[in-house]
């Protein structure tokens, strides 16, 4: 299989991953609100802010900002998965929230004007689009004043989860993520400014049948990725392996790490 082949078929392999789980993302993820508080802080001079969220999923981080931002923002939610949009409309009409519009589209050709954004967030998608062409498209679409965040988890920040620890070749098997050198690679490549990092640690409680329940409904796209003999057979060793590493299957412990860049044009 030749590479752009390859790419088209885990694109079409994704794109059906989130359709199917779709009505129950928002129950098997975790939704940190530290770095929407910092993207706020960074907003608070303007009093009027159009944002564009893409990649924005069910819509549960469209939600944390329009609370945080309340009248002062307008959001454009962007996503390709129209499942995903669906229920993200639904979820934001139901929480009485009205400040927002959806757009389906990719993250290569946005669905936005010209030099009409003043923020473009995305969180935790950055590694499911063609970069260059994404950051061109932000590019074009920011005030000249604008602002990029890009909210991610690094590889070797991937490495230290309780699933890259855990869960057999999980780490490995989630090749599409970045390293920070490699993302201000592609930031000085686009021409952008990379202003600040800031890495986030969220300390995890859960149990070992919530992780179960997760992992058997693909909470992480990652899990996707695997065929399902070498997903059953992962599975129970990392049962076998949370067993061993923790005495107390009720609190299982841990701390997850994730990165915000904050990019100028």
């Amino acid at each position: 299989m030749n590479i752009t082949r390859e790419i088209a078929f885990i694109e079409k392999k994704t794109d059906s991953h989130f359709s199917k789980i779709a009505s129950t993302y928002r129950n098997l993820r975790t939704t940190d609100s530290e770095h929407i508080q910092y993207i706020k802080n960074n907003l608070e001079k303007k009093s009027k802010i159009n944002i564009a969220d893409v990649g924005c999923g069910d819509g549960r981080y469209s939600l944390e900002l329009l609370r945080c931002l309340k009248d002062r923002c307008y959001i454009c939610c962007i996503d390709a998965n129209e499942d995903m949009l669906m229920h993200l409309k639904d979820y934001l009409t139901e929480n009485n929230t009205t400040n927002f519009c959806i757009r389906p589209g990719n993250a290569s050709k946005l669905p936005l004007e010209n030099d009409t954004m003043d923020c473009i967030v995305t969180f935790n998608a950055i590694h499911h689009f063609e970069i260059q062409k994404f950051l061109a498209e932000v590019q074009e679409c920011l005030k000249d004043d604008g602002r990029l965040f890009v909210y991610t988890r690094l590889r070797s920040q991937n490495h230290k989860s309780v699933w890259g620890k855990y869960f057999p070749i999980f780490a490995d098997t989630e090749d599409r993520l970045y390293e920070l050198n490699e993302l201000e690679q592609q930031i000085q490549n686009a021409g952008m400014n990379l202003c600040s990092t800031k890495i986030f640690t969220h300390l995890r409680t859960s149990t070992l049948d919530r992780l179960i329940h997760q992992a058997r409904n693909h909470h992480y796209s990652t899990f996707s990725l695997y065929d399902q003999e070498t997903f059953d057979e992962s599975l129970k060793i990392f049962q076998q392996n949370i067993k061993k590493n923790f005495k107390n299957l009720k609190k299982i412990t841990w701390h997850d790490e994730n990165i915000l860049l904050e990019i100028k044009k």
